[in-house]
């Protein structure tokens, strides 16, 4: 080997370690630029949670409505009242009402005579036709006429206890102990039937929520769970409840789909109103006493590695600090993953290890300066 050659080989050989001296330098002073922020794998509870929104409005409510045309005479109860099963609410005016009763019940009178007369002469005609006096045609004429007399006063009958009903109905009573949420007639004013009169609530200490469960969530969402929601009226209370139905009907608005579930939450001080609108809170998985990080350690790294599919990893602090980095990179294998912490079921980790969780940059105080003089 010439001389020449052996310098060409021994400057390249120089060149190629001056590159990798750099670059290790360059990363060194990235790694020595970064803050590494630990947090203790502890044992302690997590909870998923989803957060939805909802409506209250009552558990129990009777609707009162007309069962008579008239006007309305006298109402006798208002807003927030409360009333006593079979408390007179209202009365109505009919009309010819009373006289329309008066007359079917002549009608049915007159009909009723009718059909004992001619069933006296049907059960006549039958003991003739036993005797061989009159003819089995003679004999189903007279049946005829007395089937169809019963016909008209059953029809007549019928028509006298609708009557009587409406009469009954002119008198308007509660059905149940409750109080009165909204009164929709007024005084001197017409009425027709079926139409809304009253609504009573039963209880006011027990109400519902309904709440519109977004379909990415609703697969978490089942009938016992534990609900937190909290209302404008009163921000700083909380107000609890269990989910006492998942309703499989879905509701498109605006081409997002939905699903209502309806909350049984307690009322006793009577602070919950029909209609506020609540933020609410769905506990949808717990565990306690498990092994548990913060979520962030999952997101973050010190290097770009690749992560195989449905591997996780989480870099651990070193108990000495050898090489370039103070962390290991540790695969781990989990189970709940909630809100704030993920539960760890792998035997490599252990309560008390130091897990990284965030990274920042050095504050190099001189550059602040030089910055701030700027």
């Amino acid at each position: 080997m010439t001389r020449k050659r052996k310098i060409i080989i021994i400057s390249a050989a120089i060149f190629a370690f001056f590159i990798i001296i750099v670059l290790w330098a360059r990363g060194c002073k990235q790694t020595l630029n970064l803050v590494y922020e630990y947090d203790k794998v502890t044992i302690g509870p997590i909870e998923k949670t989803i957060s939805v929104t909802g409506t209250v409005d009552l558990l129990e409510s009777e609707r009162i409505l007309s069962n008579v045309d008239g006007i309305v005479q006298k109402v006798y109860v208002d807003y927030n009242q409360n009333i006593k099963k079979g408390q007179l609410m209202a009365k109505i005016d009919a009309g010819d009402l009373n006289l329309r009763l008066q007359k079917a019940k002549k009608q049915l009178e007159r009909a009723q005579l009718d059909l004992l007369g001619i069933k006296k002469e049907y059960e006549g005609k039958k003991s003739l036709f036993k005797e061989n006096l009159i003819s089995e045609n003679a004999l189903q004429l007279a049946e005829l006429e007395y089937k169809k007399a019963l016909t008209t006063v059953k029809q007549i009958e019928l028509d006298y206890e609708s009557l009587r009903e409406q009469q009954k109905s002119t008198r308007v009573y509660s059905p149940i102990y409750g109080m009165v949420m909204s009164k929709e007639i007024e005084e001197g004013y017409p009425i027709g039937v079926n139409k809304l009169m009253f609504t009573l609530a039963k209880t006011l200490k027990k109400m519902k929520l309904k709440i519109s469960i977004d379909e990415s969530d609703i697969g978490y969402v089942k009938k016992g769970q534990q609900v937190t929601f909290s209302v404008s009226a009163y921000p700083g209370k909380k107000f609890d409840g269990k989910i006492d139905q998942v309703r499989f009907n879905p509701i498109n608005r605006g081409g997002v789909i939905s699903y209502e579930s309806v909350v049984i939450c307690n009322n006793t001080d009577l602070l919950l109103k029909p209609g506020m609108t609540a933020t609410a809170t769905v506990l949808v998985e717990e565990k306690k006493n498990v092994l548990r990080i913060a979520n962030d350690a999952f997101v973050v790294s010190p290097v770009d590695v690749e992560v195989p599919a449905g591997k996780k990893f989480i870099w651990k602090k070193k108990d000495v600090a050898l090489g370039d980095l103070p962390v290991d990179h540790v695969e781990v294998k989990t189970g709940l993953v909630g809100d704030f912490y993920t539960e760890i079921t792998s035997k490599n980790i252990e309560k008390g290890d130091k897990i990284l969780v965030r990274l920042r940059k050095k504050v190099d105080v001189k550059d602040e300066i030089d910055q701030y003089g700027k």
